[in-house]
């Protein structure tokens, strides 16, 4: 059976939208106006590989918003901030966010412990299309643009058949999905505090300066369509190579050299190198 992942946008007026996507870009099946209580039987059903949940999974530890939103908004990337007080939490507004807990509580007890670090596979993770839709353009959305337009444009030109989602809800639910896809394969950074909750955005890096403004939406590559293609998981943000590996042809060396550069400043590069097999810099071995 292909990996598959179960992407879900959360409402609390509308209930829950999911999507499963599998690797291949494929939409297997839909489900609307879902309440969290029925998440543990249908997860014992359709048996995604990841759950990715487009909320919060608890409330922040303290002030108004969480670490993993300020990070965010370093990159030009704007969200609701998670409030940490129980009288501010208890306004309306956050209905949606007690659903989303709600989620991730049924998605335990239907077998997905909560994502904190490490493999996402059997996993819940925390999401955010809007910022998946971000990295995976490379720039933020053209001012003219709708949003639902702008995010299926997104799925498309990563292989998605996204013509078919009936709404903005099943848009969102997919580029879970689709970041669930790219997490399972190790493609991934996630921003904050995982005690607090991190968001996991589908790309191996981010870029040094903050996201800029695209001036139309991204066009489909002929390539995308292609059975089994997918973008290249080298992390040079200049690289639009598909391939049906993890790497374009060369592009192995690409993400070696980046690895080699990023070693010197934290474990989590000198932890791929030796999950890779490839040589560490000899200057901190």
């Amino acid at each position: 059976m292909r990996v598959r992942a179960l992407g879900i946008d959360v409402s609390s007026s509308r209930g829950l939208d999911l999507v499963l996507l599998d690797e291949g870009g494929a939409i297997v099946e839909t489900a609307r106006k879902v309440q969290p209580g029925e998440l543990p039987a249908i997860l014992a059903e359709i048996a995604p590989n990841v759950v990715a949940i487009d909320s919060p999974p608890g409330w922040g530890m303290s002030g108004g918003s969480r670490l993993t939103e300020r990070e965010l908004r370093a990159f030009g990337i704007h969200s609701y901030g998670t409030p940490s007080d129980p009288k501010k939490a208890d306004n309306a507004f956050y209905d949606w966010m007690r659903v989303g807990i709600k989620t991730f509580e049924a998605a335990e007890q239907g077998g997905f412990p909560r994502w904190r670090n490490g493999s996402a596979k059997g996993r819940a993770m925390e999401v955010f299309p809007h910022a998946s839709a971000v990295v995976l353009a490379g720039c933020l959305p053209p001012k003219d643009a709708s949003k639902r337009s702008w995010r299926q444009s997104v799925l498309e030109v990563n292989g998605v058949a996204a013509a078919g989602l009936r709404s903005a809800d099943q848009v969102d639910a997919a580029l879970a999905a689709l970041t669930g896809i790219y997490a399972l394969k190790g493609r991934y950074t996630a921003l904050g505090d995982p005690r607090e909750g991190a968001i996991v955005l589908p790309s191996h890096s981010l870029p040094a300066s903050p996201y800029r403004r695209c001036t139309s939406p991204p066009k489909p590559d002929s390539q995308m369509h292609l059975p089994g293609m997918t973008p290249c998981s080298c992390g040079d943000p200049d690289c639009r190579e598909m391939t049906k590996g993890e790497f374009a042809r060369g592009h192995d060396s690409k993400r070696k050299a980046l690895l080699w550069e990023r070693a010197r400043g934290g474990a989590e590069a000198i932890d791929e190198l030796k999950r890779r097999g490839w040589e560490i810099p000899s200057d901190i071995r």
